[in-house]
């Protein structure tokens, strides 16, 4: 395993035991922001399987501008919450053992798949609707921690006020790009200028997912029962997370009836949540959510000006990054709008 500077066998035994068996190890074909791996074992011959994950960065870094460490940070502190997370494990920066620093975590059974969610046909109307309810349930949890009580502040800055929430999600965004930033980017500055004007208040002031819906929580018997992918979680606003969910509210209308949607949505998720989300505040989330994609993109560009990408940073780096920003102009009325399935498409093959 190139996380190592010896054996995966051999470091499975110093964790567990002489006795220990490693049974299989795979590296996870989907994602450009790190490097995951699966790994089965027994703590001896004939013992129960036992499953762990490793996560790394790239050789040649991350496209995330969060750290490796933040993540760790993100899923020790929300194991002390409701939220469903799995459980970490260990932090590990060994040099006698890590080629550089990772972290394990402990898989849990399910899948992120859900069979037939897409499809369109009528009979899946009650299932898919179901998965999308579980999901706002969830996000609901997610926004109802006490990230005061839990120190995620100390690691996520947060906004002054209900009031400043749009701004300072908008200028947090433009100080990590210009920890790393390579070439001017004016579509961005005259975009964000004119979008700021139309900046909302907040509801309340939450700690928010980022990157969450299908493709990121694991499902099992139709629950949720971990949500993965932290990277880009944040304290603000939580309609930047129904800005950012991929899919899982689907649009579902039978006999010009709604059964289904995004207004539907944010109604159930009042009900278990007590948070009334104004839909305008979900529309302007979404028109500025490719500012994630532009910093993601570039972070990319950035890795393969280094000369150490993986091909998928490559990609990244170049069709999403011009995507993005081609979107962020039509957002900001400086070009022609793109239609926004094309984003989801390139969001599905990206994570």
């Amino acid at each position: 395993m190139e996380l190592l500077k010896r054996p995966l066998a051999d470091y499975i035994r110093h964790l567990y035991g002489e006795e220990a068996v490693l049974e299989h190890d795979v590296r996870y074909p989907r994602g450009s922001s790190r490097l995951t791996w699966f790994v089965d074992y027994r703590e001896r011959p004939g013992a129960d399987l036992s499953s762990i994950v490793l996560r790394a960065d790239f050789e040649g870094g991350s496209t995330i501008h969060s750290s490796l460490e933040q993540e760790y940070f993100m899923y020790e502190r929300l194991g002390q919450s409701a939220v469903p997370v799995a459980p970490v494990l260990r932090w590990e920066a060994d040099a006698e053992w890590a080629e550089r620093p990772f972290y394990i975590r402990r898989q849990i059974k399910g899948d992120w798949e859900i069979p037939h969610f897409k499809d369109p046909d009528p009979q899946y109307d009650a299932m898919r609707i179901a998965a999308s309810k579980e999901h706002m349930r969830k996000l609901a949890l997610v926004h109802q921690v006490d990230w005061k009580a839990l120190g995620f502040d100390a690691r996520l800055s947060a906004p002054v006020s209900r009031e400043a929430c749009a701004r300072h999600f908008i200028d947090r965004l433009m100080a990590q790009l210009a920890d790393f930033q390579r070439e001017p980017m004016p579509v961005v500055v005259e975009c964000l200028s004119a979008l700021k004007k139309g900046a909302p208040g907040a509801p309340c002031i939450s700690l928010c997912k980022g990157t969450n819906g299908l493709g990121e929580e694991i499902f099992l018997d139709g629950e949720i029962v971990a949500m993965s992918d932290w990277e880009e979680a944040s304290i603000g606003d939580p309609a930047a997370d129904f800005a950012s969910l991929q899919d899982l509210i689907p649009e579902i209308e039978r006999d010009g009836a709604k059964l289904w949607g995004l207004e539907q949505a944010l109604s159930y998720y009042r009900e278990v949540s007590g948070i009334d989300l104004p839909i305008e505040n979900v529309h302007f989330y979404q028109r500025i959510r490719t500012l994630g994609a532009i910093l993601y993109g570039h972070k990319a560009a950035v890795v393969l000006h280094n000369g150490k990408a993986d091909i998928r940073q490559a990609w990244t780096g170049t069709e999403v990054f011009h995507l993005a920003k081609r979107m962020l102009a039509g957002a900001g009325g400086l070009g022609k709008p793109i239609d926004p399935a094309w984003f989801a498409q390139m969001n599905e093959t990206v994570a």
